[in-house]
């Protein structure tokens, strides 16, 4: 099914690395072996990915009083690599690759544009450039150039907001998020409207990346406010 709509719609996400590659890698001299090698690469990609995935999760959970007063180390590794398992499972379903289209275009893009955007604002304007400057100096023994001080604190987030904004403005444009769905009646790709169910998950993977960070600034405003009451009801 998916080989005739292979020139046309298979050059990224899934379709770029089983399909178009896979066939390029068939027309070669001893093409078994370098299919071998390509999923064998493939593999070591996954694994080594999911390792600084799994590590970036565990180490502040580790790290967390609160968790790891109830908890021991192995058994937050464990029931974290047992959900990790568990979503993987979903992408392994027949509908495996619509999720993963889902997981793929909305789960990363967009919240991570909006981190590193908030990222460097809180470096360059919230800490101060000259201050990051002189920890950068401290560490290293030399002073940062006209270059990247340019980058960090004009060039930077000024694409990081164009980027942002026209990311913004396609979805406005566009309207209703869609994907693209085989229909097997006409026999070719058809453009869908996303379920309202598919749209809830979509708003819970954006806000699950990037409500942290309102609300980590909230629980702190909200800590130090609490410790200014008390220390000025007792003085």
């Amino acid at each position: 099914m998916w080989l005739l709509v292979a020139d046309s719609q298979a050059v990224q996400g899934t379709g770029l690395a089983f399909i178009v590659y896979t066939e390029a890698i068939k027309n070669m001299e001893v093409s078994q072996l370098w299919s071998v090698l390509y999923f064998f690469m493939l593999l070591m990609l996954g694994v080594g990915s999911m390792l600084g995935n799994t590590a970036a999760i565990l180490t502040p959970l580790t790290d967390s009083k609160v968790i790891s007063s109830y908890l021991p180390k192995e058994a937050i590794s464990g029931l974290v690599c047992l959900v990790s398992c568990a979503i993987g499972l979903v992408f392994t379903m027949e509908a495996g690759n619509y999720w993963f289209d889902i997981f793929n275009d909305y789960a990363a893009t967009l919240p991570l544009l909006l981190i590193v955007l908030v990222e460097a604002a809180a470096v360059c304007y919230l800490y101060g450039l000259r201050r990051f400057e002189s920890d950068l100096k401290a560490m290293t023994g030399h002073a940062l150039n006209w270059y990247w001080k340019a980058m960090w604190g004009g060039v930077s987030p000024l694409l990081l907001i164009g980027l942002f904004v026209f990311y913004l403005s396609d979805y406005f444009i566009t309207g209703t998020l869609r994907y693209q769905a085989w229909d097997a009646s006409q026999g070719q790709l058809v453009t869908k409207d996303y379920p309202p169910y598919a749209l809830a998950i979509i708003g819970l993977l954006v806000a699950a990346s990037t409500m942290c960070i309102p609300l980590g600034a909230l629980g702190t405003f909200i800590v130090r406010h609490l410790k200014w009451g008390d220390t000025a009801s007792v003085a």
